[in-house]
């Protein structure tokens, strides 16, 4: 079982007159190919968010101290969510001063919190059915608003403010006044009965509340059928071991010694041989017994047996017997022939397990399998078959990490060998397989991601049940290394015939080591070139998107590095040849040739040349106007700005006529970026929208409240001819 928590943010301004805001659908499917038949693949569950202006409460079960005293202002038992079950089915089921778990009674402690998040006070009504495996202590049961006091269970004799009543196993409990932003809780202690089942399927369950405010006709004896419920909350019923030796027959209640290692002398507890003729023999069992201390993996140890004469004292004789190792389980899974360790501690792994440590870790890059060797020692006295099994936690059939898989190989195999999924093992001795954990290809780095391994007999053991053991290994990821780079964007543009146009472009490095040297080129096709048409590349060292003094022109190879997420911004200049004819196309094929053992490839983009008569250039600055006063602080430039919220920036946007030719009806557009708006305050009337060589219909500035213009219905722009659009922004507070 994977438990999450989904968390919905609900805006200012929501708003719903029925109070149902919204709902959400959730749904999990498995990302990766399952390692166990399951009859679903997929589950959903829907989440309904109300609004409401009146009381809305909340509820949350756990095991723990609680925060107050216990009735009578006593201690509580020691609250555990796992242990033992209770190994008497007389154990005191009512409370008392000093009651607290034994090796004979087990019990722990819920306490149910609940809240009120809503927008008024209201009358609180919860219902608790606690599960078969688990038998409420009558009166142990205290309110948060009255510590150490015991609520009555009954009709009467609860604190003021609530109504607490226990009929059965059920617990209901209605809060007579609950205010906004209150707190408060009911915390009981239970006994776990002798009957609940290992694990939690007798002792896990959820309490059932209602969320909104409920009738004053509402009593803890008349409490309905609550609609929502809490989380649950599992006691883990773990097992425990005894032994009886008897004779045959027997049962474990007849054959146990009252003192325990003392014979009773009982019918049960006494094996005996009438007569013995002289001269023919007695069989007879010696039985050893291994201390549960004992450490697995010791030995030999031995015992001594003697019979001597009664008759003739000096006639006597001797055998041995041994015992070679002691192991752990029946069946033991280990990562190396002679194991590590026992698991009950650290990370061994002889035993029983799984450790808490992992045994094994290995590190991998992402998306590449490692290798774990599992060696299976079958202790047993008859042969058996094995199921392989793996998980990302101690239940079992399980999950793994998202996007991780898990292969069982021959041993010896590699994570190319053919699957398998069980390995049979002779008796008393120890096979050996494979396991082949693979990361996803993209994943952060992880630390030591916990891989936990099963193996479970397909047929009963010698003792008539199913055997299995489990191991704790783990797994590193790191970050695959990758050299990789980008060249970016493709463009295209206009130029005259004999002029230039420049493309910028942006070389990056994505992957996770530096790229060495590289070399850069900037080729057109072979029949351009004999038409005259050249390029030229420079780095662009102020990064403004123009070729100036300061830029260099390139004319060899570049040393690098370029190190990991740094960039190289460019300019490429294609010259036109004077006698181009118009509508001609140039391709320029830019690229990025890296080498040497750290290359990071060859990344190319494209500029695609249209040749006019008539060019239109644009070219966007911008400046700081910190004040907002509508005059730039500066001179306007392509270089990045950094302003805070609340300041201002002026764009000027210039259109150039760089064509041999005049054009008509110029018009510059521009729209208002994202989280900003038009400053209230814009550079003087006579600056906004300017011009040089045009002609006809005067160019005029226009705006709305996300665009702004600068143009004319019919105007004539001639070549070298401008039109200039100034405007402002306020970035959004």
């Amino acid at each position: 079982m994977f438990r999450f928590v989904v968390a919905y943010t609900i805006p200012g301004t929501a708003s719903s007159a029925t109070g149902d805001f919204d709902t959400a659908t959730l749904t999990a499917t498995p990302g990766t190919p399952a390692l166990y038949t399951a009859p679903n693949t997929s589950a959903a569950d829907k989440d309904e968010i109300k609004l409401t202006t009146a009381a809305a409460f909340n509820v949350t079960k756990s095991i723990g101290i609680p925060s107050v005293s216990a009735p009578g202002g006593g201690a509580w038992p020691v609250a555990t969510n796992g242990g033992a079950r209770s190994s008497s089915a007389s154990c005191a089921t009512a409370w008392s001063a000093g009651l607290a778990s034994s090796t004979t009674c087990q019990y722990t402690v819920y306490t149910l919190t609940f809240n009120n998040t809503g927008g008024a006070v209201g009358r609180f009504a919860m219902s608790d059915t606690l599960p078969s495996g688990m038998t409420y202590v009558a009166g142990s049961a205290v309110w948060s608003s009255a510590p150490g006091t015991a609520l009555g269970d009954g009709a009467a004799g609860d604190p003021a403010g609530i109504d607490f009543q226990v009929a059965g196993n059920t617990l209901n409990t209605v809060v007579a006044t609950l205010g906004q932003n209150v707190t408060q809780t009911v915390s009981f202690v239970v006994l776990v009965n002798s009957t609940a089942a290992i694990g939690t399927s007798t002792t896990t369950n959820v309490a059932k509340f209602e969320p909104a405010n409920v009738p004053l006709t509402t009593t803890a004896a008349a409490i309905g059928t609550p609609g929502s419920s809490t989380n649950s909350a599992a006691y883990t019923v773990v097992a425990s071991y005894s032994i009886a030796v008897g004779t045959n027959p027997s049962t474990a209640a007849t054959a146990v010694d009252t003192t325990a290692g003392t014979p009773n002398g009982t019918a049960a507890d006494l094996t005996t041989r009438p007569s013995v003729v002289a001269g023919g023999s007695v069989k007879f069992v010696v039985q050893a017994n291994v201390p549960s201390a004992t450490a697995v993996g010791t030995g030999p140890y031995s015992a001594t047996v003697t019979g001597r004469s009664a008759g003739d004292t000096t006639k006597i004789d001797a055998t041995l017997d041994t015992v070679t190792i002691v192991v752990g389980s029946l069946v033991d899974l280990t990562n190396t022939a002679a194991g590590t360790g026992t698991s009950s501690v650290a990370g061994g792994d002889l035993g029983p397990g799984p450790s808490p440590q992992p045994t094994t870790t290995n590190s991998t890059d992402a998306g590449t399998g490692t290798v774990f060797a599992l060696f299976v020692k079958n202790n047993d006295s008859v042969n058996n078959t094995y199921s392989l099994a793996a998980s990302q936690s101690t239940s079992f059939p399980g999950t793994l990490p998202t996007g991780w898989t898990v292969k069982f190989v021959a041993s010896g195999g590699t994570c190319a060998s053919a699957a398998i999924t069980s390995v049979a093992v002779n008796a008393g001795v120890q096979g050996q397989v494979a396991a082949c954990v693979t990361p996803p290809a993209t994943p952060s780095p992880v630390t030591a991601q916990k891989i936990y391994f099963q193996v479970q007999s397909t047929a009963v053991a010698s003792t008539g049940v199913i055997v299995s053991d489990a191991k704790t290994d783990a797994v590193t990821v790191t970050a695959a290394q990758t050299l990789s780079a980008t060249l970016t964007p493709n463009n295209s543009g206009q130029v005259a015939p004999g002029g230039t146009v420049v493309y910028p472009h942006t070389l990056t490095n994505t992957g996770n080591q530096s790229c060495g040297a590289y070399t850069l080129t900037a080729t057109v096709p072979a029949a351009d070139a004999t038409l005259g048409w050249t390029t030229a590349i420079y780095l662009d060292v102020n990064g403004d998107g123009q070729i100036d003094a300061g830029d260099t022109l390139v004319t060899g190879p570049q040393a690098g590095p370029l190190a990991v997420g740094a960039s190289q911004k460019l300019l490429v200049r294609v010259f036109a040849p004077g006698g181009a004819s118009a509508g001609a196309t140039d391709t320029t094929t830019v690229t990025a040739t890296f080498t040497g053992p750290a290359s990071c490839g060859a990344p190319s983009a494209t500029d695609i040349s249209t040749v006019i008569t008539g060019q239109i250039r644009v070219l966007k600055t911008q400046s700081a106007d910190v004040t907002c006063d509508g005059v730039a602080d500066g001179a306007c430039a392509a270089a990045p700005l950094s302003l805070k919220p609340g300041q201002c920036i002026v764009y000027k946007v210039v259109a150039t006529n760089e064509g041999t030719s005049p054009v008509t009806n110029i018009a510059i557009n521009d729209a208002v970026p994202a989280y900003t708006s038009l400053s209230a305050t814009q550079p003087v009337a006579a600056s906004r929208c300017t011009s040089t060589g045009v002609t006809g219909t005067a160019l005029v500035y226009a705006q709305t409240a996300t665009a702004v213009s600068c143009g004319s219905a019919a105007n004539t722009v001639a070549p070298s001819g401008t039109a200039t659009l100034t405007f402002a922004v306020k970035i959004n507070e």
